[in-house]
């Protein structure tokens, strides 16, 4: 009978060599292979190029204590990814120092990489894909129209490699995954020319249930068990958790906060009349939400949006999950686990009919037009194009994730914002000067001082601040604003 367990990590990636391909995942502590990440490192193979959804550095603890896919930057020639950086710490500048001296960046969304990868598992030559038409992810794509739409050609994605970390493997490589953290790996495991696993447990063959098995052991080559001084065992995501608890920004960004998050500075007009506070937009943005609706938020005041969902609204988090509950808070962080966090890192709590998947059954649900979605934004044209994801004309200043993929696959994109930005600008202008998300995606614009609906005619005004008049809220808004006939306060 097979047998395809191999006995150390650096036996595991022996027969590496420079200039391969690698796909790891790295979506949370749970869902990064470290330990196979660890063993290349000692290698020392050069020239790699990595396939990643979330290039980040975990700016606590050491090497011996978390790995993640960025301390192979030394060791690379190109990087494929979604992500790169946290945007609260200043996005991919890490990285301009190995791009200066030749690492080449390619950069995606959430869901082409995984559709990309499937093409590669199903040997396709390829496929078009209607998102990131019009932004910088089109330039030098070929593109076609097929019916009227747009679209651009992505090439498949054949790792030579997949490092994949699961939660349990028979010896015959059936693998089985805990939480959200299957994200990508199921995906990249038939992709890759050589799987590697590590895994919680090694059990005997026949002794996972047939009916939990995820990945198949024929997209399995080899398995590895950690062992009890191995990196993410359960006693050092525990360790890192209690530390994560004890830091500010960590605390901000990865758990619900007691009080609301503080209101954006408002300057300007803002000196002499109240604006909304952000938990008000997302109060009046959840108000656009019924009973059965499916529904992604984006980070920032979208995610506020949860606190006032009415009965009967499911959530969804593009790296696998549907019917979450509620996120941990600040002061409930022994409640946090590794493998239930959503696309932000942030960390919620299982609730009864929820339902977890792959990234290749999430963004079904995305770009088929089953959600909803509230995201953040930094500019909307007249015309509905949305620009949030980077102020600059540096593509690693800003970070895409599956922004792109929520704004052209939903069926409804509701956007939160301020009205203006610190400086007093306008946020919805006539036309996007920042680096496009989508074009013509927008359905309504929820600000500090008004409610928009995009129309085929321009900007229907149809809600105002209390104490605004249309005229102040037309003075801060580039684009001129159609008015409701039945034009009304924003109700508080």
């Amino acid at each position: 009978m097979l047998n395809k367990v191999v006995t150390s990590f650096n036996e595991a990636v022996a027969d590496i060599p420079d200039g391969a391909l690698i796909a790891m995942e790295c979506w949370g502590i749970s869902a990064t292979p470290q330990n196979l990440i660890a063993a290349v490192k000692r290698k020392g193979v050069r020239d790699l190029t990595i396939m990643t959804h979330n290039f980040i550095p975990l700016p606590i603890g050491s090497e011996d204590e978390v790995t993640m896919p960025t301390v192979l930057l030394p060791q690379m020639k190109k990087l494929i990814a979604a992500v790169v950086g946290f945007q609260q710490l200043g996005a991919g500048a890490f990285v301009k120092e190995y791009v200066e001296n030749g690492l080449e960046v390619e950069l995606s969304t959430h869901g082409t990489l995984a559709s990309r990868l499937y093409a590669g598992a199903a040997g396709l030559g390829g496929f078009l894909n209607p998102v990131g038409v019009g932004t910088i992810l089109a330039e030098e794509k070929e593109r076609r129209v097929i019916n009227g739409k747009e679209y651009i050609f992505e090439e498949p994605i054949r790792p030579d490699y997949a490092f994949i970390r699961g939660y349990k493997a028979d010896k015959l490589g059936n693998l089985v995954y805990k939480g959200t953290y299957r994200a990508d790996q199921p995906v990249m495991a038939m992709a890759a020319k050589v799987t590697i696993a590590e895994v919680d447990e090694i059990v005997e063959v026949g002794e996972i249930d047939s009916e939990q098995v995820v990945t198949p052991g024929a997209f399995v080559d080899r398995i590895v068990e950690i062992p009890e001084d191995g990196l993410g065992t359960r006693q050092k995501k525990k360790e890192l958790l209690s530390r994560l608890g004890g830091i500010g920004m960590a605390r901000k960004m990865l758990f619900r906060q007691i009080c609301a998050d503080e209101s954006a500075d408002n300057v300007g007009a803002s000196k002499t009349k109240q604006r909304l506070d952000r938990d008000i937009i997302a109060m009046r943005a959840a108000k656009e939400l019924k009973d059965g609706d499916y529904v992604n938020l984006g980070l920032g005041i979208p995610n506020l949006c949860a606190l006032y969902i009415p009965e009967g609204v499911i959530f969804q988090s593009e790296n696998g999950a549907l019917g979450y509950g509620p996120l941990v808070m600040e002061d409930e962080i022994e409640k946090a686990e590794f493998h239930y966090v959503d696309a932000g890192g942030r960390f919620w709590t299982p609730e009864p009919g929820m339902a977890l998947f792959d990234l290749i059954t999430s963004f079904a649900m995305i770009r088929g037009g089953r959600l909803i979605t509230i995201l953040g934004g930094l500019q909307v044209s007249q015309k509905g194009d949305l620009a949030n994801w980077n102020v600059s004309g540096d593509a690693l200043g800003g970070t895409i994730g599956g922004g792109m993929d929520l704004a052209v696959g939903a069926k409804r994109v509701i956007i939160t914002m301020e009205h203006t930005t610190r400086e007093g600008k306008p946020k919805i202008v006539k036309k996007c000067s920042y680096p496009l998300t989508a074009r013509k995606c927008v359905d309504i614009i929820i600000t500090d001082l008004a409610v928009i609906e995009v129309i085929p005619e321009g900007l229907l005004l149809k809600e105002v601040a209390p104490g605004w008049t249309v005229e102040e809220v037309q003075a801060l808004t580039e684009p001129k604003l159609i008015m409701a006939p039945n034009l009304k306060e924003i109700e508080l």
